[in-house]
């Protein structure tokens, strides 16, 4: 049950208490054979003993965001329903944990003007070029 704790650890060894010691943002890439991300709902599970265990319990509730990327990420919480081309938005090569502080997205979102319509544009956008193309795109 440490791995989300020696994770966010890794990221920053020298790390204080304060948001603004880790980056901005970070990547970490994870390799799909490991188990605990194997699927999209073992990323899933496993953010959420991130969030709690290195982020909740370290104090970072309001200063740290989790973006989670997979190779086969649907945004659907059953995976009902058909393929959707939409759900390229969050795919990835590989099982990716985004972690990005809090304010610096906050600073983001204020200094762009609509930027909450950046999901549902992103989905429209990969709709209208269809499932093949996003398939093929991911796979390189």
């Amino acid at each position: 049950a440490e791995e989300a704790a020696r994770l966010l650890r890794g990221l920053n060894p020298e790390a204080g208490d304060k948001p603004d010691d880790f980056p901005e943002t970070t990547l970490v890439v994870l390799d799909e054979r490991w188990g605990f991300v194997a699927e999209w709902r073992d990323l899933v599970r496993f953010s959420w003993r991130l969030q709690s265990e290195a982020i909740l319990e370290r104090g970072f509730a309001a200063d740290l965001q989790l973006v989670l990327f997979h190779p086969r990420a649907v945004h659907s919480a059953y995976a009902e329903g058909p393929p959707d081309a939409a759900d390229f938005s969050i795919r990835a090569p590989h099982p990716i944990v985004h972690l990005l502080r809090e304010a610096d997205v906050l600073r983001a979102v204020r200094s762009y003007e609509g930027a909450d319509q950046i999901p549902s544009r992103n989905k429209a956008r990969l709709r209208a070029r269809g499932l093949e193309v996003c398939q093929a795109r991911l796979a390189g």
